[in-house]
């Protein structure tokens, strides 16, 4: 075992890292830097910023981590997240220089996330217990043919007492009565039962769950209970936030304006379409003929 010096220094060292971490998160990773430094403001251009917190979240933070103890869990962002960086992101003039660029990689992460979900979710579905045939009796029902079962056991027990007193007429309308009450018991519970499905997996996070199971808040209430539960959880809760944001970006990248590099790409792919295609000018020779 290390000597109590020993552990008391990495614990000395291990809070100084921490109130490191919490300063560069709320003053940003330049604010040791002198005033005229500090005037620029564009302290989130550093690489252990995260950009992807400056246009809207991180899912992994480290202090933060959506995924923590689920298998979803794809590693943490050690990086800064700093809302005070992001607000100087906000303010400078060179944020559209840099906004788009951000936000294209953000979108192609969350719609990595997405996609992870997505696979998640047919792969839960398969794993799905079959419907089941269940009946799901209103309480009136329920006293209803406990009461019709009770008529039809006290009519079985009086034809047992005729049949034994020698009148066999009586006792076989005896068991023609309860028979027919036995038919409307056996009416009534198919006019209850149906085929449920046991579990139902969420479309938007893939948790799978049972989705009529009564809760307490509202007896009988269909998707209250376990579904209703996982509504309220921080994994389903930060896949619908991953998925708004998806959309959110998505529009603003289909209305954006091309990136130079797009630009570029679009003029290159250009001038090699006109080259292949002679760009207007004369056409190849005409092969000699022959005599």
């Amino acid at each position: 075992r290390s000597p109590p010096r020993a552990r008391a220094r990495v614990g000395a060292a291990e809070a100084m890292d921490d109130a490191r971490k919490l300063l560069d998160s709320l003053m940003g990773p330049s604010r040791d830097k002198d005033f005229e430094e500090q005037k620029k403001a564009d302290g989130w251009k550093e690489r252990n910023v995260c950009k992807r917190f400056l246009v809207g979240f991180c899912p992994n933070d480290a202090q933060d981590n959506w995924f923590k103890n689920t298998r979803r869990d794809t590693g943490i962002c050690n990086k800064i997240h700093s809302v005070h960086l992001r607000e100087l992101f906000e303010k400078h003039e060179d944020r559209s220089k840099y906004e788009q660029e951000y936000e294209r990689e953000f979108l192609q992460y969350l719609e990595g996330l997405v996609s992870e979900a997505d696979a998640w979710i047919a792969r839960e579905k398969r794993n799905c217990r079959p419907p089941e045939k269940q009946a799901k009796f209103p309480q009136h029902v329920k006293e209803s043919i406990a009461l019709m079962q009770t008529q039809s056991d006290n009519l079985l027990k009086q034809a047992e007492d005729l049949a034994e007193a020698g009148n066999l007429t009586a006792s076989k309308e005896m068991v023609a009565n309860a028979g027919k009450i036995k038919e409307d018991i056996d009416e009534m519970k198919e006019k209850y039962s149906g085929c449920t499905s046991v579990e139902e997996v969420c479309e938007v996070c893939g948790v799978r769950c049972e989705p009529d199971e009564p809760g307490a808040a509202i007896p009988n209430a269909e998707h209250n209970g376990h579904y209703m539960a996982h509504l309220g959880g921080k994994l389903h809760l930060s896949y619908v936030k991953i998925r708004d944001k998806v959309k959110e970006l998505r529009e603003k990248v289909k209305s954006a304006p091309p990136s130079k590099e797009e630009e570029n790409s679009s003029g290159r792919e250009k001038r090699r379409s006109r080259s292949r295609g002679g760009g207007g000018g004369r056409g190849p020779p005409a092969a000699a003929s022959r005599r």
